[in-house]
């Protein structure tokens, strides 16, 4: 049987096969594609890409918890005769192997071959890309959507979102006007493709286009903001907005309407959103009242996990605005020996070393009121903290950090230095401008 872009599965049941393209869909869409897929393996369990669409979806999620139904999918593969299965599925499954095992550039590597030759591979796309974000591979993120599009028949339903997909690549590698125009035509083909309202955001807050920034968002709220597994992240965009115009009362209604609230499931890439926007308030010296603490307590069921460092920065984040130092001092501490005793074959090991522990450490001087030592360390991997992957939005959490905390030191030189280099970049936002008038202020 062939899938939806017509690429040999083996399956027995149309059924199964009918589910599995049914979820792809949902995942081009970002929808939540676990009920189908729950769905589509009670129907066939021994159907091998179904098995590993669900391994790949969990992987999705950065969350250790999610990891043992990768490995259970892996389990019923194992189960099934490699003879029977065709190249391509015994790729899938050799890539997805290596991503459970914690190696996330040797999967980035392998989907990228299975795109070489498979280049109509929606899977490998799709959790390719992911990859070269998780991995902050910008060059990556563009060219791997470059190699296969070509390839594409324009009249696919799925096509455009690859558009989507290749206008976040041409954004972060610094394409900003060509970003937002492939973002642009993704939504009009599709006004749901979530992936591109994404894009546009990103590609417009580069160009510091905030107002039709918030105002395309403003449109597009009655599709980002229901039925997908991206509202909070498409949420804190146009909280960025609103945070540049200095709409900072609605960016706090936006965070309790979509980000993060009382009860919320603790879900890691849900509460880096929450970190992202709340610590930007919480530098500009907005009213949080128990905000910070609430974010806190729901980072701390997650805390422990070691998986990705990205998202232990974002937790040390939420005790570092809540004055949780118990919860601070004790990720700190695990992150400290992680370094000295995890496994260096597992990628995260080097992104904790590299960059997340400093950027836990900075963060938590911060929060203390050292600022120097929150400076000097942000300072020291300003131009390399990509290396823990996210996107240039995400990672001006850095970089604001770093700038309020020369300025909190009386640094005036680096913090001239710093905005010298954020004002070559943006020279019309406001926050820049902002921050520029505080500097010269200063002694």
């Amino acid at each position: 049987m062939k899938d939806l872009t017509n690429l040999d599965v083996t399956v027995h049941s149309q059924q199964a096969l009918d589910l599995y393209n049914i979820a792809v869909a949902e995942l081009c869409h970002f929808k939540n594609p676990v009920p189908t897929t729950i769905k589509m393996l009670e129907v066939e369990s021994s159907f091998v890409m179904g098995q590993v669409f669900n391994g790949h979806i969990n992987l999705w999620a950065t969350d250790k918890d999610d990891l043992q139904w990768t490995q259970q999918s892996l389990q019923a593969i194992a189960n099934v005769n490699p003879a029977q299965l065709n190249h391509r599925e015994r790729m899938h499954i050799a890539a997805l192997t290596t991503w459970a095992k914690g190696d996330l550039r040797g999967a980035s590597q392998q989907l990228d071959q299975i795109l070489i030759e498979y280049p109509l591979d929606i899977m490998a796309l799709l959790s390719g890309h992911q990859l070269d974000f998780f991995l902050g591979d910008a060059l990556n993120l563009l060219d791997r959507v470059c190699r296969v599009l070509p390839e594409w028949d324009k009249e696919h339903p799925l096509y455009g979102f690859l558009l989507g997909m290749l206008s976040f690549g041409q954004e972060e590698t610094g394409r900003y006007e060509l970003a937002e125009q492939t973002a642009l035509e993704a939504v009009t083909i599709n006004p749901k493709d979530i992936w591109g309202i994404h894009a546009v955001a990103h590609s417009r807050e580069m160009q510091s286009k905030f107002n039709e920034g918030a105002s395309f968002m403003r449109e597009y709220e009655k599709h980002w903001s229901q039925d997908n597994v991206m509202i909070s992240h498409n949420a804190i965009h146009q909280g960025l907005y609103l945070l540049e115009t200095g709409e900072l009362a609605e960016a706090v209604d936006l965070y309790d309407k979509y980000v993060h609230w009382t009860g919320i499931e603790p879900i890691p890439m849900a509460l880096v959103d929450a970190s992202s926007v709340l610590w930007r308030l919480h530098l500009e010296g907005v009213e949080l009242g128990n905000r910070a603490y609430e974010l806190s307590d729901s980072w701390q069921k997650k805390d422990d996990q070691l998986f990705y460092a990205f998202n232990d920065a974002h937790a040390m984040l939420a005790y570092a605005a809540s004055g949780n130092d118990n919860a601070a001092q004790t990720l700190l501490n695990k992150m400290k020996d992680y370094a000295l005793q995890g496994d260096s074959n597992v990628t995260n090991h080097a992104m904790v070393v590299q960059t997340g522990l400093p950027t836990c450490e900075a963060f938590y001087a911060f929060g203390k009121g050292d600022y120097q030592t929150a400076a000097n360390k942000l300072w020291a991997i300003k131009n390399t903290n990509a290396q823990f992957g996210g996107s240039h939005a995400q990672r001006d959490v850095l970089a604001r950090t770093l700038l309020e905390a020369a300025i909190r030191s009386d640094n005036k030189t680096l913090a001239q230095a710093v905005i010298n280099e954020r004002l070559m970049a943006r020279p019309q936002s406001p926050y820049n401008l902002s921050k520029l008038e505080k500097i010269r202020a200063m002694n």
